[in-house]
């Protein structure tokens, strides 16, 4: 009799370990690894709205985590496997959005590299047209030394944002050229207002 009580007891701590919860490690590492993967896509940058959405997973499934980690005894993991498909998909999303974005913002940047070069060899020789004719330019209101001064500076920016996107960050590539763009617009049409031309 005693003996069968001793046996009972066993089978009955061995029914608890196999029926006790466990934790969807392998689901749980595939999870994280795309997580990974997203953050070196860079979707944070090129995807911010799908990124957003995985980092809100992941802090979802990371609290949840840390609550049944504190548990002593009645850990469920039901919705750490929900949780933890959401971060997966989620992640997936994100990373596959910044890699079809970053090609987009890649082929943008190119083509601000090339009007932004060639507006401002138009810029330049017109400063320096400003530059010969002080007399004029002071008349049409130019003030020649920021003018001068203005044009190097952009010209230090165009090589800095040039670095940017042969580094391949074509996000800040892309900001950096836009500002640069719009700058030099302005600079030549207050040029050509005062009636200096380029002498391309």
């Amino acid at each position: 009799m005693k003996y069968l009580k001793v046996v009972a007891l066993v089978l009955v701590a061995a029914l608890v370990v196999s029926c006790a919860a466990k934790l969807p490690q392998k689901e749980l590492d595939a999870a994280n690894a795309m997580m990974a993967e997203a953050q070196n896509a860079k979707a944070d940058v090129y995807a911010p709205a799908e990124y957003q959405a995985a980092a809100d997973a992941k802090t979802a499934l990371d609290t949840e985590l840390a609550v049944q980690e504190a548990l002593q005894s009645g850990k469920n993991y039901k919705q750490t496997k929900e949780l933890t498909k959401t971060l997966l998909d989620t992640a997936t999303k994100a990373k596959d959005a910044a890699v079809a974005n970053i090609e987009t913002v890649k082929s943008e940047a190119a083509t601000l590299v090339t009007d932004v070069q060639t507006a401002f060899a138009t810029v330049k020789s017109e400063s320096e047209a400003a530059a010969k004719d002080a007399r004029k330019a002071k008349k049409a209101g130019i003030d020649v030394k920021a003018v001068t001064a203005q044009v190097a500076a952009e010209e230090t920016a165009i090589a800095t944002a040039v670095a940017a996107n042969d580094a391949q960050d074509y996000a800040a590539a892309k900001d950096q050229l836009t500002t640069l763009k719009d700058e030099i617009a302005q600079l030549q049409a207050s040029l050509e207002a005062a009636g200096f031309t380029a002498a391309l």
